[in-house]
């Protein structure tokens, strides 16, 4: 028996929604089909030999308007997989989330919630069906209201619309609705399916993480009544005070009531004291931070209750009780009813944590010290015992969504950059360098500045390379406080955190004259990709090939040349030269070595034609950047603008990659959700610390001269890490591996949770204090578009469904699931050869971003080249033309290919190579034959 479709998406919406016409997109009759998809009483039906004649009579064998077919094509898909999830026994059930790290909930209930959906038997308001029927109503409205006429004519209308329905008013709009369902672009089952599975309407959100209570006087006034309630009974006297919580709180009600107040107060190390038996000095320390440290209650097995005692516990909640717990007797109920009632909001507040050595050096989560703190004020959040996991969390990925950054990640290559540029219009503003024509020495020298100005102009720039840039610092900055363990490199610290717009380790009081006023820091926006448009600003053609090669090698830090003896011919300061020269004599070491640093340093970067001076190894071609600190990620290279050293944001990820696949667990569920609201109401200035993480501090290998010492300024980051290290919370102070711990590239989740930074920090005053400002997320839900334009990873839905169905690359068997391959009067042929032009269109597209990365570098490699010949022809001396840039950079795919960068549990599922087996009788003479139509057509 043929498989059906009730709906198919295989049209296209040519007028309003009050004049609505089927298409199949066909050039001679555009509503010819509409009656192969829509039966007699308004519903949708489709064969596999209906699918067949639709791609056959629309598109041909030629494949003409492929993007538009796939739209097309994935929105029927996107229908069959809501009708097979409102079939009872559907191919979902037995899909386990425990061995598929992409489902969100195990097969019944993802098949359960896409019936929901879907909606086409309840029909209700916020459903596919739903929507489409109230869409419907409106426009019978305006059109009766337009028209002034009655019900009939409205009958007409549609019978016009749907000539083959030839059933009542209901038909009728039955099949307006189905329409509607098919060619909105909002309300399409693949529009749908793309807000269920991958990115809503505004952005993502886990809908699966814990609930959690914030802590603040109403909840702990709550959470003392609930404890009121339960433990009312409980006497209080000198016999049990000493006795254990659970020797007399029997019940769970009971236990439950004190684990949530004990975690709303601090967690159980808040209820022990540096004089208890259950306090150990030593244990709960992390790095050199505080010995306290905040642990929640997660069960009531928990063997901290089988220590905690009734006395411990009503010290911890009542200062009354702590100074003179043998004035209170009787059960809770009586003490609580009486003038000395210890249960009140108030008796806790008065709890001072100066007064208990346990808590000396603790920061609570608002950067505020415990010498100004009372018990109230330990967390910010809490969880609570037996919640539900249905709370949402903004920009934690679900598995789904997982699937698709996973996707982009991997075919897109993201990379975040930031830089310091030496600005030629800093350097002078009256000139206007121009790299196509010349790149010298020349360019970076104003020799209008006096002998002071040129002096501090080198020296800042020896300082500022080898403080900053440089992978091995000299001595002389020995004693200034690194920023790796604030997981900011020293170079980055120029631009983000809190020593920004500060050259700190260059001196505290940094005056005008200083390096500082020729540099421009660029915190870059925008993620380069490997299709990223050049053109479009930001990445000019050689940062983003200088990026992609320097990440696709084996980087070894570049020697830069070492020549001090220098003229006009080596400089291109032609008729200039005595002068500056003149200047530049009997000056200090650091601005004799800053001038021959950047000297070398712009000639290295020239991409000047080889000499015998310059020459490469032989075969190679000196490349247009160079790498100057491998450790850090930091590149060199000159643009239009100046001498850029640009990093890799978080390059040190790049190489760490997590080997196993990710597992989920209620554990983890849990820890990440206590996480992600503890970071909500996180001081805002501390957020992009917690979330980013810590560097390890290493040591290059060149050794340089030494700069004259320099007393370095305060280090504002490591003052902020001070008080982070001494938070005390469960995650230490990085939460980068709780948060979005599913995702198991290093540098794929640190692109994510700087988004996650990015929700938290959304006005535009918290914005000042991102690291980062790229959204990988925005960026990928923008290659799934549902318009015809088609984003680039919108096959997501197709290749979703063969990783959770373990169909592992077979799309012939994939199909089968949906749609019948053989059987009596199916085409087989046929069939086949539409899934290889959906597998050939889908390649086209996963490739599409390496074949732009190709293109474009072989374009601006010409361009490179004639421009060369163009100025050598122009040129008036040999000075002149030595000084041309002529080398490009050319990459190969496969270096890109092969790169272990961006590899994602996508990479660790082994998937076939399809081969269809086809009998040779399908073809005759290289060309395919068209059996349904009866003609010849198609490609070789």
């Amino acid at each position: 028996m043929k498989k059906l479709l009730s709906l198919i998406g295989a049209f296209t919406l040519t007028a309003s929604a009050t004049s609505v016409l089927i298409s199949c997109s066909n050039d001679k009759d555009d509503d010819k089909y509409g009656n192969v998809f829509i039966n007699d009483d308004g519903d949708f039906k489709i064969t596999t030999e209906d699918l067949l004649n639709w791609y056959n009579e629309t598109y041909g064998r030629l494949g003409k308007d492929p993007q538009k077919f796939l739209v097309q094509f994935y929105n029927i898909f996107a229908v069959a997989i809501y009708e097979e999830a409102s079939k009872e026994n559907n191919i979902f059930q037995g899909i386990s989330s425990e061995n598929n790290s992409y489902m969100n909930e195990d097969g019944r209930a993802f098949a359960e919630s896409l019936k929901t959906q879907y909606g086409k038997e309840s029909k209700a308001s916020n459903t596919i069906y739903g929507r489409a029927n109230t869409e419907m109503e409106r426009a019978r409205k305006e059109y009766l209201d337009n028209k002034k006429q009655g019900t009939k004519a409205w009958v007409k209308y549609l019978k016009g619309q749907f000539p083959w329905v030839t059933g009542d008013q209901t038909a009728l709009e039955n099949a307006w609705i189905s329409n509607y369902i098919l060619t909105d672009s909002t309300n399409s089952a693949y529009a749908n399916l793309s807000k269920a599975l991958g990115f809503g309407a505004t952005e993502s959100t886990w809908a699966k993480g814990y609930s959690t209570i914030e802590v603040n006087r109403t909840t702990i006034s709550n959470l003392l009544s609930v404890f009121l309630t339960q433990n009312g009974n409980v006497l209080i006297n000198n016999e049990t005070l000493d006795k254990t919580i659970k020797e007399i709180a029997t019940t769970e009600a009971q236990q439950i009531s004190i684990i949530n107040l004990v975690n709303a107060l601090g967690g159980k190390n808040a209820f022990k004291s540096s004089n208890s038996s259950n306090y150990d000095e030593t244990t709960n320390t992390e790095n050199n931070g505080t010995t306290f440290k905040i642990e929640f209650i997660e069960n009531t097995n928990d063997v901290f209750l089988n220590t905690l005692t009734w006395r411990t516990f009503l010290s911890g909640i009542s200062s009354i009780f702590a100074n003179s717990p043998n004035s209170i007797n009787g059960t809770i109920s009586q003490i609580s009813s009486s003038n000395n009632n210890i249960f009140k909001y108030s008796d806790v507040e008065t709890i001072r944590l100066a007064d208990n050595n346990i808590y000396k050096d603790f920061y609570n989560y608002n950067a505020r010290s415990s010498r100004e703190l009372n018990k109230t004020q330990i967390v910010s959040v809490a969880p609570v015992l037996n919640s539900s996991k249905d709370n949402q969390k903004n920009n934690i990925l679900s598995n789904s969504q997982k699937f698709l950054v996973d996707n982009y990640f991997e075919t897109k290559k993201p990379v975040a950059t930031s830089e310091i540029v030496l600005e030629f219009s800093k350097i002078n503003s009256t000139a206007t360098p121009d790299i196509n024509k010349e790149i010298s020495p020349a360019q970076f020298v104003n020799n209008a500045n006096t002998q002071t100005e040129l002096i501090n102009y080198f020296e800042g720039f020896y300082q500022f390379y080898n403080a900053y840039v440089s992978s091995e610092s000299a001595s002389s900055y020995a004693n200034a406080e690194t920023s790796t363990s604030t997981g900011l490199t020293d170079f980055e610290t120029f631009y983000r955190g809190s020593n920004k717009n500060n050259l700190w380790k260059l001196g505290q009081n940094q005056t005008d004259t200083g390096i500082i006023n020729f540099l421009t820091a660029k915190n870059n926006e925008k993620l380069l990709t490997l299709d990223y448009d050049t053109t479009t600003g930001t990445y000019s053609n050689i940062a983003k090939y200088s990026v992609y090669d320097f990440l696709s090698s084996n980087p070894e830090e570049d020697k830069i040349s070492t020549n001090d003896k220098w003229d006009a011919d080596s400089t291109n300061m032609i008729g200039e030269w005595a002068s500056f020269d003149q200047k530049m004599t009997n000056v200090s070491t650091d601005a004799t070595n800053g001038k021959n640093l950047l000297f070398n340093l712009v000639n290295d970067l020239g991409r000047h034609a080889e000499t015998e001076a310059n020459s490469t190894k032989e075969g190679e071609t000196a490349k247009p950047y160079k790498v100057l600190n491998a450790e850090d990620g930091i590149i060199a290279f000159i643009d239009s603008d100046g001498l850029h050293f640009m990093k890799i944001d978080g390059y040190s990820l790049l190489n760490s990659s997590n080997a196993e696949k990710s597992e989920t667990s209620d554990d983890k569920d849990k820890q990440q959700s206590i996480a992600y609201d503890l970071l909500s109401k996180t001081n805002k200035e501390l957020i992009p610390y917690l979330l980013n993480p810590k560097l390890s501090s290493g040591t290059g290998s060149d050794k340089i001269d030494e700069p004259t010492t320099i007393e370095p300024g305060i280090n504002n980051d490591i003052y902020r890490q001070n008080i982070i290290d001494n938070m005390g919370t469960e995650f230490g102070n990085d939460y980068s591996k709780i948060i979005n711990y599913s995702i198991t590239n290093d540098y794929e989740r640190f692109l994510v949770n700087n988004t996650v930074a990015k929700g938290f920090l959304s006005t535009d005053e918290d914005k000042t204090n991102l690291f980062y400002n790229f959204d990988i997320l925005a960026d990928a839900k923008a290659t799934t578009s549902t318009t015809e334009n088609f984003g680039l990873l919108s096959q997501w839905l197709w290749t979703y469904l063969d990783e959770i169905l373990g169909t592992n690359g077979d799309y012939a068997e994939l199909f089968g699931k949906f749609f019948e391959i053989e059987g009596e009067g199916i085409d087989t042929k046929a069939v086949y050869e539409l899934i290889r032009v959906i597998e050939f269109n889908q390649e086209a597209l996963s490739a599409a971003p390496l074949r732009s990365f190709r293109n474009q570098n072989d374009n601006w490699n010409q361009s490179v080249q004639d421009n060369y010949e163009k100025q050598v022809k122009d040129s008036k001396t040999s000075t002149a033309e030595s000084f041309i840039p002529k080398n490009g950079l050319k990459i190969k795919n496969s270096s890109i290919i092969q790169s272990k960068h961006w590899k994602t549990d996508l990479s660790k599922s082994k998937k076939m190579k399809l081969i269809y087996n086809i009998s040779d009788k399908w073809f005759n003479d290289e060309v395919i034959i068209n059996v349904l139509n009866k003609h010849e057509g198609g490609v070789k």
